[in-house]
């Protein structure tokens, strides 16, 4: 399951400094404190000791280490903590958010498949991670970042999403392919997963799900909810195939 440090909110360190960490550890899984201390004249000790006991940081003999979950963790908190989104994105790599994304969905009992491609009549396809269970198929599109979904921007992507699904969905025996049994029949949701929250939930039927609920997504899913789209898995006469 994933940790509820994702949606605690963490001040044991202010905003700048946090963001500051999350600058130093990209592209790398650690840094020293030295460096940290440079930058700030409040004691640290115990404000890198509460981080590391809510799960966001590894702290061992003055080096602070932080995994793709952990960054993650951190980025999500800082845009709680009211941290500007656009600065947040940059330190955090889109493969780290996938990672995370991916995680999530295998802890709690989905197969998963990342950078799922595939063509249909010609056309390259991709979807960011494709996950199922017994019960659900998502089609997941992943968005790190804010800048620009402005209503218009936010339409276009969920229109592009429903698009990939629509032609996935017309191509059970690729869903065969990937060891998913009976996919005739059944339903794929598309879904835009942000780091932050957006004051939009829905658009055209696809969810727009912030990392912190994607929990809280999963598990309240009503079968009967007619807001959101399902997409249903038929088989067609056109020519597909996995790229």
């Amino acid at each position: 399951m994933i940790s509820n440090a994702l949606t605690a909110p963490c001040s044991s360190l202010p905003v700048d400094m946090r963001l500051k960490l999350l600058e130093l550890t990209s592209g790398k899984s650690s840094v020293n404190k030295k460096d940290l201390l440079e930058l700030s004249q409040i004691d640290l000790q115990p404000k890198l000791a509460a981080l590391k006991r809510s799960g966001v940081v590894t702290f061992l003999d003055g080096v602070v280490s932080m995994n793709d979950r952990q960054r993650v963790m951190l980025a999500e908190q800082l845009i709680h903590s009211g941290a500007d989104p656009r600065k947040v994105s940059r330190f955090l790599a889109w493969q780290e958010f996938e990672n995370f994304a991916e995680d999530t969905l295998a802890e709690n009992g989905f197969s998963t498949r990342k950078h799922f491609v595939f063509s249909l009549t010609g056309a390259r396809r991709e979807i960011d991670i494709f996950a199922w269970n017994d019960t659900l198929m998502l089609a997941v599109d992943c968005k790190h970042w804010l800048r620009g979904f402005s209503p218009g921007r936010t339409k276009t992507v969920a229109q592009a999403q429903l698009e990939r699904v629509a032609s996935l969905a017309r191509m059970p025996e690729l869903l065969c392919r990937l060891k998913i049994p009976r996919p005739e029949g059944r339903s794929i949701i598309p879904v835009i997963l942000t780091l932050g929250e957006l004051r939009e939930r829905l658009r055209d039927g696809v969810p727009i799900v912030p990392v912190s609920k994607l929990l809280n997504f999963i598990y309240g899913l009503s079968p009967v909810d007619s807001s959101v789209e399902r997409v249903r898995v038929v088989r067609s006469a056109v020519q597909s195939r996995l790229v």
